[in-house]
């Protein structure tokens, strides 16, 4: 594959897919985040109020293992902590990729949570 074929014809959309494709952690990236009127573009957007979650494509079987072992880590901080007689706070799990799978579990979670409170005279308001 060349990319200068692809440019010089005009093939935009595969371009920009390709691009898209390339790992979060990669020298375009990297001119990207460093070049002065992107990044006052950047911080011109505003804030979205979702919170931050990995992609799943960059979600492998690595990514998986070491958050598992983030958490592990932070339970024995906890358990630490207890010992020692201090009151341990609660630790916010590392987040993983969210998927639409996820959020029509959710929603047919929520759904049978406001039917089985509708059975006992609460609505969809009460939950």
């Amino acid at each position: 594959m060349d990319l200068a074929e692809w440019y010089a014809a005009g093939r935009w959309v595969a371009l920009l897919d390709y691009i898209d494709g390339l790992p979060s952690a990669c020298r375009l990236n990297e001119a990207i985040v460093n070049d002065p009127e992107t990044a006052a573009i950047i911080a011109a957007q505003p804030k979205s109020d979702r919170e931050w979650a990995p992609s799943f494509a960059e979600f492998d079987l690595t990514a998986h293992l070491l958050r598992e072992i983030l958490h592990a880590v932070k339970g024995l901080k906890q358990v630490s902590l207890a010992a020692a007689g201090g009151k341990p706070g609660e630790e916010k799990p590392f987040p993983a990729p969210r998927t639409e799978i996820d959020r029509a579990i959710a929603e047919l979670d929520r759904q049978w949570a406001e039917a089985f409170a509708g059975q006992f005279g609460f609505d969809a308001a009460d939950i």
